[in-house]
């Protein structure tokens, strides 16, 4: 004996699975494009601060050799 709250109920329920299932969907998504950006972006800071800290030791050893080279002659 279906009644006519059972159709009702079958739409909420089928409603609240897709819901679901989409809303799993997004946040990944979400995570995926938005979420890595603060986890690349600090890897690459430090990157760029090794860059910065190999510079200034290849400086300091370029101003020593030439330093080294004036006190030869």
């Amino acid at each position: 004996m279906n009644t006519a709250g059972d159709a009702n109920m079958l739409y909420l329920v089928f409603g609240t699975a897709v819901g679901i299932v989409l809303g799993i969907n997004i946040a990944f998504l979400y995570s995926r494009f938005f979420g890595n950006k603060a986890k690349v972006e600090s890897k690459l800071r430090a990157e760029i601060r090794e860059l910065e800290r190999r510079l200034r030791q290849k400086d300091e050893y370029i101003a020593k050799a030439i330093k080294s080279a004036k006190e030869e002659r």
